[in-house]
């Protein structure tokens, strides 16, 4: 009976770990569509395609809304280094949020700015993650 019970548990945690690992990886997916839509919105001068690229980062990013969240999904032995993946994920919506308020008023140049602080924020968290 303890053997069942033990290998279930082992399964569940397994499941788990699956569940978060898929979750993550959707949600990355969802980030770099949506810098794609940003990308191509400056370059086809489409501000309705920026803004739609800047909503799907920004829903992507709540996942990470503090810092426990944001350890969740740090491999274990970088789980220390949450709060910079935190902070790095408030950057980056204070970032769209500067974005999209120029996109709003038609200061485009000023809008593509903000895609390097973007593109800062990910590649801080991801140094992280990937150890770069």
């Amino acid at each position: 009976m303890k053997k069942i019970l033990f290998g279930l548990a082992v399964l569940a945690a397994l499941g788990l770990q699956a569940t978060a690992s898929d979750k993550i990886k959707t949600n990355m997916d969802s980030m770099r569509n949506g810098l794609q839509s940003i990308q191509d919105g400056f370059s086809y001068n489409n501000k309705d395609q920026i803004l739609g690229g800047i909503a799907t980062i920004r829903k992507a990013n709540e996942m990470f809304h503090d810092t426990k969240s944001a350890a969740k999904y740090l491999p274990k032995d970088k789980q220390k280094f949450a709060k910079v993946s935190f902070l790095s994920s408030y950057s980056l919506k204070t970032n769209l949020n500067q974005m999209e308020e120029y996109v709003k008023i038609d200061k485009i140049v000023d809008a593509s700015d903000s895609i390097a602080g973007v593109v800062h924020s990910c590649t801080r968290c991801h140094a992280i993650v990937r150890g770069w």
